[in-house]
């Protein structure tokens, strides 16, 4: 049975989100709301069930036997010292958790907290985004479970094979390529060099076409970023990085004004917005930008294949570890 934990701030919304959730086989979910009490330099938090008396402490609540965790916020309120220290807390835990900014109807502003766990727009009230965050945090929690599992089967081998007086230590890449060379050397054919290696290292797709995930530029001028990141929010896109850079093209020099004051600027400022993608999603890219595409915003858009992506905390590959 996987036990899910559901935390929050007392009318972060989790009473109603359980009304929303569906049921799952072998999933027991419970509920309590959080607060803090501070007597002195000492500080205490305490949970409670929805309409139940009676309070339990944290390590009563985050026990060893809790396999997830999803933390409720309000976003219409925003983070709050306790809502941080929580999530800490649940994190150094090192079990697998998700935040869900709810209310997103009141305020549909980014959440801002300090961690790396996913941030789940949702609306309790019309069930929007509960069972797929709940689906996220089932995914990661049966991720950890792989990973401890591989972890527990490779130490297993380890501890085996050191007792082995035969164990051959592990080879660096360049004893193989000096292995690869004394071989040519000794070869009356004598192959090419270059193509020993590619068997052993292999080569990249440049092709955009067949790459699956891709890295989009787009540059503009400052005065346009806030338009274009709105555009892009409301179709979804949320991962974006942003760069100043200076822009030189055949028509780079320019008068601008500032305080009344006419000067001339030879490499303009720039903007380049960055974004890795799954490559089916760069046309809702373009559809998100049309229609509040200026002079300002530079025609082209930068399209380059991108090999791989890992979220390093789960370790999920390529397209889910963008989504």
């Amino acid at each position: 049975m996987i036990k899910i934990l559901i935390l929050g701030a007392s009318g972060s919304g989790k009473t109603t989100a359980l009304k929303h959730i569906n049921n799952h086989e072998n999933v027991s979910i419970s509920s309590f709301d959080y607060g803090k009490a501070t007597i002195g330099e000492d500080t205490t938090y305490l949970f409670s069930s929805p309409g139940i008396e009676g309070f339990k402490f944290i390590n009563d609540i985050i026990s060893p036997d809790i396999d997830g965790v999803i933390i409720f916020i309000d976003n219409s309120i925003g983070t709050t010292e306790t809502d941080e220290e929580i999530v800490n807390f649940v994190s150094n835990k090192q079990i697998p958790y998700v935040i869900f900014a709810n209310k997103q109807d009141l305020n549909n502003s980014n959440l801002k907290i300090n961690s790396d766990a996913m941030v789940i727009p949702s609306i309790a009230i019309e069930g929007i985004g509960i069972n797929d965050g709940l689906k996220m945090l089932l995914k990661l929690v049966e991720n950890t479970v792989n990973q401890d599992a591989k972890h527990k089967k490779e130490y297993s081998n380890i501890t085996k094979s050191t007792s082995d007086e035969n164990i051959k230590p592990r080879r660096e890449f360049k004893d193989i390529i000096k292995d690869i060379k004394s071989a040519h050397q000794n070869d009356p054919q004598k192959p090419d060099f270059k193509d020993l290696v590619k068997k052993i290292k292999p080569s990249r797709n440049n092709d955009v076409e067949k790459a699956e995930i891709c890295k989009l530029k787009l540059i503009m001028h400052p005065i346009e970023l806030d338009n274009v990141k709105k555009a892009l929010e409301d179709f979804g896109f949320s991962n974006i990085t942003i760069t100043k850079i200076g822009h030189l093209n055949s028509g780079s020099t320019s008068k601008e004004t500032y305080r009344a004051s006419r000067y001339d600027i030879n490499i303009p400022q720039r903007v380049q917005l960055s974004m890795v993608m799954k490559r089916e999603d760069v046309k809702y890219v373009i559809q998100a930008i049309e229609p509040i595409k200026t002079e300002d915003i530079m025609d082209e858009m930068f399209i380059s294949p991108v090999e791989n992506v890992i979220r390093i905390r789960t370790e999920e590959h390529g397209e889910e570890a963008i989504e």
